[in-house]
C-alpha cells in the first residue's frame, strides 16, 4: 500500500502545515535530519554525544508523541520523564532501607533500537507494518554507516519512548522485588534498589543481570564500573538526593551551605561566585525536594520569590 494512503500518515499531515510530498520527504530523510554535538560528562568521565534533530524531525516527535503513542503503558516503577513524578519520588522509596544497590545501564537511549519500537508497537497497538515503519522513522536516528535506528539523546520524543520500551522490563523487576521485600524504581538509566536485609541486594543484583540480557530486543547491558552498594553507615545518595536515616531525602548540608552563602551573599548587593541564574536554578530544583527550607531561606533574606533574588545583579 502506498505511503501516502496509511491512516497514520493522513493523520500527521492533517495535523501538521506541511503538504503530502514535503511529509514524505521527511519520513524517507528523517533517521539523518540530526545535528550533532558533544557535551563534557560529570566528574571528567569523556564526553557525551547529543543527536538533536532538526525543527520539522522535532514537530512530528512531539506530534507522535501527544497524539499516536501517549496511551502506550509504563510502569510505576518508572520515575523520570513523567508528569508528577521528580527524582525525590524516586529517592524517597528508598529512605528507610538499610542497603541500596545503584546501578547504571551502558548507552541507555541508543541502545534501544526500532526493533524494541516495533515489538511494543505491535503488542500494544494496531498500526499496519508501514505504519510502524513511518513511526520507527521519525523517531529514530541511523548513525553514520550504521544500518540500525536507534533512539538519541537530544530527540525530544526519546524519553517517553524509552519508558514505553522498558514496560517489560520494570514489571518483571518489579514483580521479582515485591516478592523479595525489596523497593525498585528506575529514573531513566539510573536503577535503585533497596532492603533491610543485605544478603538480598547480591541475588537481586544477579537477576537484573540475568533480565537484561534475556530480553533481547533491548539490547541492554550493566555499566559494571558504576554499580555502587552503600549502607546506612555511609553517605547513601541517589540522582542527587541524599537518603538520611530518618527516611527524609534532601540536598545534603554542603549543597545547602553553599546556597545559603549565596542567597545572604545577594541580600546584601554582593556578587558571589556562582551566577543568579544557576542560583535561581538550584533554588527551583531543590523547592521541588525541599519546599519549606527553600522558602524560609529567601524570606530570611528579604525576597518574596526565587525570581528576585539578584535582581539588581542580573
Amino acid at each position: 500500500m502506498n505511503i501516502e494512503e496509511q491512516p497514520l500518515f493522513l493523520r500527521l499531515l492533517s495535523r501538521s502545515p506541511l503538504g503530502s510530498r514535503e511529509l514524505l520527504s521527511i519520513l524517507l530523510t528523517a533517521p539523518s535530519r540530526y545535528k550533532e554535538h558533544f557535551i563534557e560528562k560529570r566528574h571528567g568521565r569523556g564526553q557525551r554525544r547529543i543527536s538533536q534533530p532538526t525543527a520539522e524531525l522535532k514537530f512530528f516527535q512531539k506530534l507522535l508523541i501527544k497524539h499516536e503513542l501517549c496511551d502506550l503503558p509504563v510502569h510505576d516503577s518508572a520515575k523520570a520523564y513523567r508528569q508528577r513524578h521528580s527524582i525525590q519520588n524516586h529517592a524517597l522509596p528508598h529512605a528507610l532501607s538499610k542497603y541500596v544497590l545503584k546501578l547504571d545501564f551502558t548507552d541507555f537511549f541508543p541502545s534501544l533500537s526500532s526493533t524494541a519500537i516495533k515489538r511494543v508497537l505491535t503488542a500494544n497497538c494496531n498500526y499496519s507494518d508501514v505504519e510502524k515503519w513511518m513511526i520507527c522513522q521519525l523517531l529514530c536516528r541511523r548513525g553514520r554507516g550504521e544500518k540500525a535506528l536507534r533512539l538519541s539523546i537530544g530527540a525530544p520524543s526519546s524519553p517517553f519512548v524509552s519508558n514505553a520500551l522498558m514496560f517489560e522490563f520494570d514489571r518483571a523487576l518489579a514483580e521479582y522485588c515485591l516478592a523479595g521485600n525489596v523497593v525498585y524504581t528506575r529514573y531513566a538509566d539510573d536503577i535503585a534498589l533497596s532492603t533491610s536485609e543485605r544478603e538480598r541486594l547480591d541475588v537481586v543484583y544477579a537477576y537484573v543481570r540475568h533480565l537484561a540480557s534475556s530480553i533481547k530486543y533491548l539490547r541492554l547491558s550493566l555499566n559494571e564500573t558504576k554499580t555502587v552498594n552503600v549502607s546506612k553507615k555511609y553517605r547513601r545518595t541517589l540522582t542527587g538526593l541524599t537518603l538520611s536515616n530518618a527516611g527524609t531525602v534532601s540536598i545534603g548540608r554542603e549543597k545547602k551551605r553553599v546556597l545559603r552563602a549565596a542567597v545572604c551573599e545577594l541580600s546584601k548587593g554582593g556578587k558571589p561566585e556562582m551566577s543568579v541564574t544557576y542560583i535561581r536554578g538550584m533554588l527551583a530544583f531543590v523547592y521541588s525536594v525541599d519546599r519549606a527550607w527553600v522558602i524560609s531561606l529567601i524570606r530570611r533574606h528579604g525576597f518574596s520569590s526565587i525570581e528576585q533574588i539578584g535582581a539588581k545583579v542580573g
